[in-house]
């Protein structure tokens, strides 16, 4: 009996988990405190923290030109990502190319999203009643309506004048422009087949432009 009471103390000693609150380990609640402290005080660069989302939100244009063929629109973001132009603050924004094709980012399918409002959009890039800014100085050049469309502008898109801005929307209503989106942006190739914008001080609006021209991508903060 003596014995069966000795295994079983032993095989309750093995089997219990010891609980530390080692700061230096990482699933510690010790350490996670020390984290979000470090965090919040900028001590500690790699933090979890929330993607931020904006209420002023920024527009900058890319610091190279592309040709048509930008590896679709998730390339054409991947582009806005990592651009030398992306503002640095806030560290953990996401930007989007504000580029729209048939199928995979649509502003409006009727002029100005008249009927369906909202519901029309697909994977679009801006937000309802919201002020947009240009990154390069901070001035305020367009804002939203209720359907996240604007249809005029304050001021040039960015601090330099732009023109033949690849986009990819129609003459006018926030509609894709048809077959005339660079094969969804992955062709770099052939003339009068892009909807682009005339000038950056209209970028809603286009005109017939060529995939084989390059220019600027738009991004917006998110």
């Amino acid at each position: 009996m003596q014995y069966l009471f000795l295994l079983l103390f032993f095989l309750m000693f093995q089997c219990t988990q010891p609980t530390l609150n080692n700061p230096s380990d990482i699933q510690s609640d010790a350490f996670k405190e020390n984290e979000t402290l470090l965090c919040l005080t900028g001590q500690l660069s790699a933090c979890n923290l929330p993607i931020p989302v904006c209420t002023e939100c920024k527009f900058y244009s890319t610091s190279i030109t592309y040709v048509g063929n930008r590896n679709g629109i998730t390339g054409a973001d991947a582009i806005c990502m990592s651009d030398a132009k992306k503002p640095p603050l806030p560290s953990r924004a996401v930007y989007k190319a504000f580029l729209v094709d048939d199928v995979n980012r649509i502003a409006c399918t009727t002029s100005n999203c008249t009927t369906g409002g909202n519901s029309e959009h697909k994977d679009w890039i801006l937000k309802p009643n919201t002020s947009y800014y240009r990154a390069g100085d901070s001035q305020k050049f367009a804002v939203t309506d209720n359907f996240g469309i604007f249809t005029s502008q304050l001021l040039d898109v960015d601090v330099n004048a732009l023109s033949s801005i690849h986009t990819g929307l129609a003459t006018g209503g926030w509609t894709t422009r048809t077959n005339n989106h660079c094969n969804r942006w992955t062709d770099g190739t052939g003339t009068n087949n892009s909807g682009v914008a005339a000038t950056g001080a209209s970028i809603s609006t286009s005109t017939l432009g060529s995939c084989n021209a390059p220019s600027v991508i738009l991004c917006v903060e998110q």
